[in-house]
């Protein structure tokens, strides 16, 4: 009789053993599902996404075990739950895009701004270098001002100049949403080229940088010798605040490419370039979104004639200012994190699948 009585002890030790470490697993289970923000495995590590299979499939076997006994809901709820995370297509799942844009905007893009702040400010200093430069020529050596720029790029240059008049109206209510269209896909254009660019060994994407940088100190200085530059910069300045560093940071993009050309390290240069690419992307992306704000504001708000000069320049430094917040504020606190898109791209997986 003891030796029935030990047998059952020892049966109901190991049952009860067996239920506590079931118990501890489902908890683990649950956890590894919670963690997976918007109901997506993308966002667990490779470990946590090895051991929610393998919890997952121990949760379905013991299912079926109890089924035949005695059912169990809270397990049958644990396993549905997990069914639909690893295979299923929850509502939330088709915000995926729009939670991947928040989080770009949020935290990547300005983070990916810190990381490559080096070729930002070459860039910077490439653009705006030239545009001082083509400034001081045509003011105070006007004779070679058409050698430097070309006659064509000269006459151009006058006609805008002449364009921004007070009290011009040269684009017109009724056009400006086609302009819109227009100024943005050749911003993207020029966004696009200066990244491609700089790809190739830097040195194309800082000539388009000093180009443009030309065409920018070009229309100030001509403007200026019109008597029309108040009105250009009441113009220029609500999108031109937004639209020259964007085109920057697109060029830093590629720069930072072409660096890693140049100098590989320790990789192979077609793997440094591509792991620098990878890198980059959240830089492209952003830099295309602040080009589509750009090409609003100049197309709606920038040849408003109603509004005055003055109040378009108080708009343009409130568009610093924000900037500024902007890309300092979200620096400090998430410059050290990998960017998400940058995760996504190194395992081969695009933002907008």
């Amino acid at each position: 009789m003891s030796a029935e009585r030990r047998l059952a002890e020892i049966f109901s030790e190991r049952r009860k053993h067996r239920f506590e470490k079931l118990k501890e697993r489902w908890h683990e289970l649950e956890q590894l599902i919670r963690s997976a923000q918007g109901f997506s495995i993308r966002h667990l590590t490779a470990q946590e996404l090895l051991r929610l299979g393998k919890l997952y499939r121990l949760a379905v076997a013991e299912l079926a075990r109890s089924n035949s006994q005695m059912p169990d809901r809270s397990l049958h709820r644990l396993v549905g739950w997990g069914y639909s995370v690893i295979y299923a297509q929850p509502p939330l799942q088709r915000l995926k895009f729009w939670n991947y844009l928040t989080q770009l905007i949020w935290r990547d893009f300005p983070a990916a701004v810190a990381a490559h702040l080096p070729f930002f400010l070459l860039a910077m200093a490439i653009l705006f270098g030239s545009a001082i430069l083509t400034t001081l020529i045509i003011l105070l050596r006007s004779e070679v001002a058409a050698s430097w720029l070309g006659k064509e790029m000269m006459l151009v240059l006058q006609e805008i100049a002449q364009r921004h008049k007070p009290g011009h109206d040269w684009l017109p209510l009724m056009g400006r949403p086609f302009a819109f269209w227009i100024i943005l896909l050749n911003n993207w254009r020029v966004a696009l080229t200066g990244f491609g660019a700089g790809a190739i060994a830097m040195v194309p994407s800082l000539y388009v940088l000093f180009v443009n940088g030309k065409l920018v100190g070009g229309v100030v200085a001509v403007s200026h010798q019109f008597g029309t530059l108040g009105e250009l910069l009441g113009f220029v300045l609500p999108h031109g605040v937004v639209e020259l560093p964007a085109f920057c940071i697109a060029a830093a993009a590629g720069l930072s490419m072409g660096y890693r050309w140049l100098c590989p390290g320790d990789l192979a240069r077609w793997a440094a370039m591509m792991e620098a690419g990878r890198k980059s992307i959240p830089l492209l992306l952003g830099a295309l979104l602040m080009l589509l704000y750009a090409a609003l504001i100049e197309a709606f708000f920038s040849p408003n004639e109603k509004i005055p000069a003055p109040a378009k320049w108080l708009f343009a430094g409130f568009e610093i200012l924000v900037l500024t917040l902007y890309f300092a504020g979200r620096a400090v606190f998430f410059g050290t994190k990998k960017p998400l898109m940058t995760n996504l791209c190194a395992d081969g997986i695009l933002w907008l699948r």
